[in-house]
């Protein structure tokens, strides 16, 4: 990478996140004149400041690179990991895992920016709502008290699905009527409410 494309990255992250580089340097220690003058002249920072900016950003190098450079005052641009939601049977979710891409998101989710997710939809169970290979969006806050479409752990395994309480119970639903809806007390340590899906990517279907 060069140090046109490094600093294009880092005014594109800092702009993304509502920051300035006087905010970058107040937090890594850069002095602002020496950040100004690398980014006139095209020079690439120090090994140092290069660590410093990426743990400010929370960002590895891989992560950092696969940014994308394209400008967009409108959106947030969020990656999407190597894991999965079913729509199905469950779908075991890792500790871990790699970034795949960047999805666009619009900016009118900035309030939930710093809890958004993004992940990809596999099954069948909540068409016609959702597809498999949809990618959907959504917080990690829990249970917003609003009936929705959650991202949820059952034993052990991640779902998306509809959920809606009632008369003391949370009924798990799936949009396609060829799956049954299923009935929880509320959470425990065989369910839990990750967040509610506040977008959605969907695919280009043949």
């Amino acid at each position: 990478m060069d140090a046109e494309s490094f600093w294009k990255k880092v005014k594109l992250i800092l702009s993304d996140n509502g920051k300035n580089q006087e905010w970058l340097c107040e937090n890594t220690g850069i002095i602002l004149s020496t950040l100004r003058n690398k980014i006139h002249l095209g020079r690439m920072p120090t090994l140092d400041e290069t660590l410093k900016i990426l743990k400010l950003f929370d960002l590895t190098i891989e992560e950092f690179t696969a940014y994308p450079e394209i400008e967009k005052n409108d959106i947030l641009n969020l990656p999407v990991y190597e894991q999965a939601f079913s729509a199905g049977k469950g779908q075991y979710i890792p500790d871990t895992a790699d970034i795949l891409e960047y999805v666009a998101v619009p900016r009118d989710l900035k309030q939930y920016a710093h809890s958004l997710r993004a992940s990809y939809v596999r099954g069948d169970s909540m068409e016609p709502t959702l597809f498999d290979g949809d990618i959907i969006i959504y917080d990690v806050m829990g249970y917003d008290g609003q009936d929705g479409i959650y991202a949820i752990l059952y034993n052990s395994a991640g779902f998306v699905k509809r959920l809606q309480r009632g008369n003391g119970l949370l009924r798990i639903i799936s949009d396609n009527q060829l799956y049954a809806p299923m009935e929880e007390p509320g959470e425990s340590e065989d369910f839990l409410i990750l967040g509610k899906v506040r977008y959605v990517v969907h695919k280009v279907q043949g």
